[in-house]
């Protein structure tokens, strides 16, 4: 009896298949009917008999959960009938060596199992949880191969994250995303730039199912850029790993490649083609891979560490402000309405007269931002209604003008104000102090205040990164399987030497993680290394350097995870005060700020009630074609009152529809224009077509240098012939068609090139820029090194 064991050890997941002969077939037919807890499962595919146990998680342990899936097979199956085991995947190398097993390319495995159970695949597309492969295939060798680098956009790994922020489960994604025809625009490069775009889809009017769609158009979109760059590929294609799964993804897939139901397989058990490849090259091994694990040990490595966490220097006043009283006689109570409806969650507080907070509510946003601030609307009045009169609404965060307009807000301010009005109020109010430093880190955004007797003097908010914010905490704390409530600071409190994961961005992050797991780390120390990742990444890319003061406020929701208020305390060596209300200051701030409002104008509260859904409202989507930039407008309608948002001309579009006035300022940028264009429209108009013409890509340097080469090509005869303006098909055109991770402005460049080779110049004339002349007075002449070169090549 012989059975060949293949094992994919991926960076989420363990699955482990194997090949059986004829008499050992039987015993495997016997454990599949028995349905264990292992749920063995049979796999017949052009005539070869396979099988396979339920996909386990790593959650940090590949070594053990490998050893255990091999010990079951083992115990299960008649001893001596396992004859040998191979490892592929990312973790495949280290476990390997711990193991006693010899290892393959996930390459390799792929191309074994597509030349034996699917031979007339010619190209393989594969998209698993943490990595995407693309495989050219003939007679059963690879004949080309590309695989995405270090950052995990466009993967599995990918969408899970965005389906968790929208509280669904990947396994539903798929189902729900295919029902839907439109889908937003969602950027499938970073799972930071994601995020922005699904908070401005939610903006929109975008549905969960729109958005989940246009996440797996990205994934698709992700694919044909960064693997195939522009390649040709032969057909049929096999699409493998856990997101063939997705039919949406499915959908996108073959409509961005223009492929038909024939060009296009997904193979039964798309997420067990490594490890079937796997057992099937064990299986024809021409020696014997003994299986003999009773040597196998512990490598121990040796990791850079930090100090330990402790809550010495950590103020915790979540619990100093007593629990609001409400007054004996049956008199309403005049309250304001703070509301803050942030990427992660939306939160709502009503504070009385003198400041003080009656009710505050912290609610996850997931994607909904105004079914939740209506549920929250909707525990407020069932509570409260018979209790208190709203007086005055504010709101603020990145959904503060859509559902501003909506609820009907007497002000909306930005988050710095919200935040400075909130922490100013409880430092002196209650602890008699002026706070001078904040620090709010949210779900996706952070957040720097220095402020001196209550004005701010500097601050500055996070870019594009997630690394500093508690998004970042919390994917990585759910790759673990760690709660990020309570457990996550228990176990990072508890660890006795954290591991230096540096300051890195998430994706990068999560490699190092996974690394790390792989080699053996302990979980306390990973999840402590992570509570000082955060930290300096929040110190290195908000706070830049900028004076920090002596009474510093922790605040947001990533303040409630106390490993991380202590890794503020001992890198920066100060005391770190977490003060009451810390998760919801920001809506506390706006009460505040709709409470002086009111006092200073009197005016009667806007606010429309508690229940959104007697509102009529409505919201559009149109282009705004007043410039080049065609702006996507927001036009939001409540009650026949319509506001407009989304220009990028300092909201000319929504000025000139509420005034009804034109500008009369001077546009200089198309005067320049005009200017630059002025050798050009003389020397190669439509006149003369019988000159040899010279394509002319717009990009890099080719404005500023157009008059000089208009002149030129002229004066000796040619005509010029330029590619059509930066749009969106060249865009998408250049990115397709690298081959390389240049910056942006190339990849565009790429576009405009294939732009003008559809326009059928006689050459392409591609000004290569090496230096440039200087700006310099006679004094510092002699310190310009170097001459004025240009280099050109003509195709």
């Amino acid at each position: 009896m012989s059975v060949y064991l293949g094992i994919d050890l991926g960076s989420l997941s363990v699955k482990l298949s194997g090949v059986a002969d004829k008499e050992s077939w039987k015993n495997i037919e016997k454990l599949v009917s028995l349905n264990n807890g292992y749920n063995w499962t049979s796999y017949h595919v052009n005539g070869n008999r396979l099988f396979y146990l339920d996909a386990v998680k790593v959650e940090g342990k590949p070594r053990e959960v490998c050893r255990e899936l091999i010990d079951r097979v083992t115990k299960d199956l008649p001893a001596g009938s396992v004859k040998g085991v191979t490892l592929t995947g990312s973790g495949s190398k280290f476990v390997g060596t711990h193991l006693g097993l010899k290892h393959i390319t996930e390459f390799k495995a792929i191309a074994e199992n597509m030349k034996n159970l699917y031979p007339e695949t010619r190209s393989v597309f594969e998209i698993g949880g943490e990595s995407s492969k693309y495989l050219g295939l003939k007679d059963g060798l690879i004949t080309d191969y590309e695989t995405n680098g270090d950052c995990a956009a466009g993967t599995g790994s990918f969408l899970d994250q965005q389906a968790n922020r929208l509280m669904f489960k990947i396994e539903d994604v798929g189902d729900l995303a295919i029902k839907t025809e439109r889908k937003a625009v969602i950027a499938g490069r970073c799972s930071v730039f994601a995020k922005s775009d699904m908070i401005h889809a939610q903006q929109k009017g975008y549905t969960p199912a729109e958005i989940l769609k246009g996440l797996c158009n990205a994934i698709a979109l992700n694919y044909k850029s960064n693997l195939l760059k522009g390649k040709d590929f032969s057909t049929p294609v096999a699409f493998i790993g856990g997101v063939a799964l997705n039919k949406a993804v499915v959908s996108c897939l073959k409509e961005n490649f223009n492929l038909t139901d024939d060009d296009f397989i997904v193979p039964e058990n798309p997420e067990y083609m490594c490890a079937f490849g796997t057992a099937i090259f064990e299986s024809n091994r021409t020696t014997v891979n003994t299986l003999d694990l009773s040597s196998a040990g512990s490598i121990k490595d040796i990791y850079p560490t930090y100090q330990p966490l402790n809550m010495d220097q950590v103020v915790l006043l979540r619990n100093e402000v007593p629990k609001y009283e409400f007054p004996k006689d049956k008199e309403k109570i005049n309250t304001y309405l703070g509301v803050d409806i942030g990427s992660v969650s939306t939160n709502l507080v009503l504070v009385d007269e003198q400041g003080n907070v009656v009710k505050e509510i912290y609610l996850m946003t997931s994607g909904r931002p105004i079914e939740v601030v209506s549920n929250g609307l909707k525990e407020i009045e069932k509570e409260l209604s018979n209790i208190v009169t709203i007086k005055g609404v504010g709101t603020t965060g990145s959904g503060r003008e859509l559902i501003g307009e909506l609820i009907g807000a007497d002000v909306i301010k930005d988050e710095i104000t919200a935040h400075k009005t909130g922490s100013s109020f409880i430092s002196k109010r209650y602890f008699n102090e002026d706070v001078d430093t904040i620090f709010e880190i949210g779900g996706q955004d952070s957040k720097f205040i220095s402020l001196d007797k209550g004005v701010v003097v500097e601050f500055h908010m996070n870019e594009a990164c997630s690394a500093g914010t508690g998004s970042f905490l919390q994917e990585q704390a759910e790759k673990l399987g760690v709660q990020i409530k309570g457990e996550f600071s228990e176990r990072a409190l508890s660890s006795k030497t954290p591991i230096n994961l540096g300051e890195r961005c998430t994706v990068f992050i999560e490699k190092d993680l996974n690394n790390y797991q792989q080699k053996g780390a302990e979980l306390n120390d990973l999840i402590a290394g992570l509570s000082y990742s955060v930290v300096h990444n929040y110190l290195n890319r908000v706070v830049r350097g900028r004076h920090i003061g002596k009474i510093i406020y922790f605040q947001g929701g990533t303040a409630y995870n106390d490993s991380v208020a202590a890794a503020f305390s001992k890198i920066l060596n100060k005391r770190i005060i977490v003060p009451p209300h810390n998760g919801v200051m920001g809506a506390v701030g706006m009460a505040l700020v709709a409470k002086e409002h009111y006092e200073r104008t009197k005016k009667e509260t806007s606010f429309r009630g508690y229940d959104i859904k007697k509102i009529n409202y409505s919201l559009k989507e149109f282009a705004c074609n007043a410039c080049a930039n065609q702006c996507d407008i927001q036009e939001f309608n409540v009650e026949g009152n319509k506001t407009y948002w989304g220009d990028k001309c300092s909201d000319r579009f929504r000025k000139a529809v509420k005034t009804g006035l034109k500008s009369n300022i001077k546009d200089v940028f198309k005067e320049r224009e005009t200017l630059l264009f002025d050798a050009f429209n003389r020397y190669h108009g439509e006149q003369n077509t019988e000159k040899k013409t010279i394509g002319f890509p717009r990009a890099m340097y080719f404005y500023d240098r157009l008059p000089f080469w208009s002149t030129f090509w002229g004066e000796l005869g040619f005509r010029m012939i330029l590619s059509d303006p930066t749009n969106k098909h060249i865009t998408k055109q250049g990115i397709e068609s690298v081959v390389a991770e240049p910056c942006f402005p190339i990849k565009v460049a790429h576009g405009h090139v294939l732009n003008l080779m559809d326009k059928e110049p006689d050459y392409i004339f591609l000004p290569a820029m090496i230096n440039s002349e200087s700006n310099c007075d006679e004094k510092n002449k002699a310190k310009v090194v170097g001459r004025k070169q240009t280099y050109f090549c003509l195709w």
